[in-house]
């Protein structure tokens, strides 16, 4: 790279970039490329079969595999909390690695301070073994009340949460390196010991962290792990943590998280998935994320803004969206959510099929010469 961050010949060949530390954020220059992942909760009513909804969404991953998607993740969750079947996205993942080649395959997230860190890490670092190194595995500081509860553990403030979650990632840290040194913290009593088993040197750069606060940002920065953003936050959210994220030296990745539907043409599109937006906009509101005293748009266009922040149209429109997100704070990959309520599993196919074949291409022909996010 040459003087302030220009980039030279041999750096577009080899695809390595490090923006020097006077350029503004949003303002570095790497190649013009935004990876696509997809993340899925799982969800469905519970007297709906587990089953079922693992078949569902297994069909899609090997879908996305086929199509030249890059990541597929997965959420945990207990007992129906935010209406998700699956508690185990780690087993999900590894069992999907033996029916797919090259996507990488990983969980958004594992509920760390649901477990014990020592046991995660064992269990990451030998189902990365097992799968071939295609691991992204995902990991957030929270949960639902209802299940702290269930594991008999108690609901802490923020403070504390994050306190707690800072000490487990740096024992999964330690141990991923071979030995783990300091065992006992305020939360943790591990024995120093000789980690096995020894998983691949670049798992830790391949793992992510939810942030949903500038805590959190600040924690996936300092422990060094790519960043995941929920779909609930803003753009100014995301930028705000995008920058307490390098100036805590992270140097990762970051993932910016939307809704999406991609139809044949706006029209089609909005028409196919209004059932699904004014599905999760009453969601919301029974949740508290819309205010009671709302009353929901007659306009299937409005359903659309935050905070359901739902993406919807055609290739062309859809590709439009996912840059204006970008331009506003700039990402390396559009994690995207296609399975919702409301829309046919054929209907997902076809979305997700359109999100690979045209829009992905699209965003990339009109992405401005390489803006991606700051390094």
């Amino acid at each position: 790279m040459g003087p302030r961050g220009r980039v030279t010949a041999a750096a577009v060949v080899h695809g390595i970039f490090q923006c020097a530390h006077d350029i503004p954020f949003a303002t570095c220059y790497t190649p013009p490329m935004i990876s696509i992942g997809i993340t899925d909760h799982l969800e469905g009513p519970r007297e709906r079969p587990s089953a079922e909804i693992f078949d569902e969404v297994s069909d899609l991953a090997r879908l996305a595999d086929e199509l030249g998607i890059d990541y597929f993740w997965f959420a945990e969750h207990h007992p129906h909390a935010h209406h998700g079947h699956l508690p185990a996205p780690l087993l999900f993942a590894l069992h999907l690695a033996g029916q797919t080649k090259r996507i990488r395959l990983g969980t958004a997230i594992i509920c760390l301070n649901l477990h014990h860190p020592l046991a995660i890490a064992e269990q990451v670092a030998t189902a990365d073994l097992l799968c071939g190194n295609r691991l992204a595995p995902g990991f957030g500081s929270g949960s639902t009340p209802e299940e702290f509860a269930l594991f008999s553990l108690p609901e802490t403030d923020e403070a504390e949460r994050h306190e707690r979650f800072a000490e487990a990632l740096r024992i999964i840290r330690e141990a991923w390196a071979g030995r783990v040194m300091h065992g006992a913290t305020r939360y943790f009593q591990v024995p120093p010991h000789d980690f096995l088993p020894i998983p691949a040197p670049d798992l830790a750069r391949r793992s992510w962290l939810a942030a949903n606060s500038q805590a959190a940002a600040r924690i996936a920065g300092a422990i060094g792990f790519n960043m995941l953003f929920s779909h609930l936050r803003t753009p100014d959210q995301y930028r705000d943590y995008a920058q307490l994220y390098r100036r805590a030296r992270g140097a990762g990745l970051i993932a910016a998280n939307r809704p999406v539907y991609v139809g044949r043409d706006d029209r089609t599109a909005f028409a196919e998935a209004e059932p699904a937006l004014r599905i999760l906009w009453r969601r919301f509101q029974i949740e508290g994320k819309i205010p009671t005293e709302m009353l929901e748009p007659s306009d299937v266009r409005d359903l659309c803004a935050h905070p359901l922040n739902f993406l919807v149209g055609g290739p062309p429109s859809v590709a439009r969206q996912l840059l204006e997100l970008h331009a506003q704070v700039p990402f390396d990959v559009a994690n995207l959510e296609v399975r919702w309520p409301g829309l046919s599993h054929e209907q997902v196919r076809e979305s997700l099929r359109r999100l690979a074949t045209d829009v992905g291409p699209l965003a990339a022909s009109h992405l401005p010469q390489g803006l991606t996010s700051e390094k």
